[in-house]
């Protein structure tokens, strides 16, 4: 069985990540969600964004690296927004990858190595500020070169982090489609 590895945003391990959890646990998905934070939250983006910074990204990909040790051969990463880039590391990087999941973050500035047979399904809103132009399109042929399947798709509005139910961005309508599309992939890899 596929274990669901969900990542946290820049603003922690908050309520809206296990709401979001619970979300793939109803649907008969096994998930781990760990704190790459070390227990710290944020109220605000740029506070969050912050503390990531002062960390390090490096150190947190080993956090969520030392999270995932035991678990079992068969993953798929997923995150949102600062937890997609992580997500995207390790679906990039871990032999364990089955797939990554990348809401609300994510995307290559120029072509690089992706691993064989790692499919990624990107999810952003159209005028997400957050959004780079031109990096999630990177991505999705960095992985069809390397024979894995890639979609990206857009969501109307300028919201950011509209999956999580416990945020002013969220949009249900959105976020259902958003849960969809991810349980299909699910089903798939």
């Amino acid at each position: 069985m596929t274990t669901l590895v969900l990542l946290h945003s820049a603003l922690g391990k908050t309520p809206g990540i296990d709401a979001i959890a619970e979300r793939y646990t109803t649907a008969g998905h096994g998930v781990v969600a760990p704190d790459f934070y070390e227990g710290h939250t944020f109220t605000s983006a740029d506070a969050g964004v912050g503390h990531a910074q002062e960390v390090g990204f490096s150190r947190l990909v080993d956090r969520v690296t030392a999270a995932c040790a035991d678990l079992p051969d068969e993953i798929v990463f997923a995150g949102l927004s600062l937890g997609a880039g992580i997500a995207q590391q390790m679906g990039k990087n871990d032999s364990r990858a089955r797939g990554a999941l990348l809401f609300h973050g994510g995307g290559f500035p120029k072509p690089t190595r992706w691993q064989e047979d790692v499919p990624v399904q990107i999810h952003f809103a159209v005028d997400d500020e957050w959004r780079d132009a031109g990096t999630p399109e990177t991505l999705m042929e960095s992985a069809a070169r390397a024979g894995a399947q890639a979609e990206y798709f857009l969501y109307p509005g300028a919201t950011h982090l509209f999956s999580d139910p416990l945020v002013d961005d969220y949009r249900e309508d959105s976020a259902q489609l958003l849960l969809d599309r991810s349980l299909a992939f699910l089903e798939r890899v």
